[in-house]
């Protein structure tokens, strides 16, 4: 197999349109460093260059938090025997909204944030 070389007159060709994703956190949780620095850095970096190459209106960043599996469940449950009064939707409401402030104070630039059980999402561009 041989390697392509390419001259200082070729330019990389770009798609059209983008949509880039970061990983689904769980909302059983708060956001830590390596949620932040292992998956949404980079996302955002790569949605930030994209943008700057085909325009930002053809480029959608999203995220959001993944409401169902086994260790939110687990977690609640831990949680409901230390005596929280709150339901499963409650619980992890109070993590989603506590993962889009994280990234917002990150600067992470996405245009939506949703949640996979907590009703309509708002896109937040």
């Amino acid at each position: 197999m041989t390697c392509k070389r390419f001259t200082t007159n070729e330019r990389p060709v770009f798609p059209k349109r983008a949509i880039i994703t970061a990983g689904m956190p769980y909302g059983n949780k708060n956001l830590h460093f390596g949620h932040v620095g292992g998956m949404f850095i980079h996302a955002d970096i790569f949605a930030r260059f994209l943008r700057d190459r085909i325009g930002k209106d053809n480029v959608i960043f999203l995220s959001g938090t993944d409401c169902y599996g086994s260790p939110i469940m687990e977690s609640y449950r831990k949680l409901k025997e230390a005596g929280y009064e709150g339901s499963p939707e409650d619980y992890v409401r109070a993590n989603h909204e506590n993962q889009k402030k994280t990234l917002d104070s990150y600067g992470i630039s996405l245009d939506f944030f949703g949640a996979s059980a907590l009703g309509e999402a708002e896109v937040l561009y």
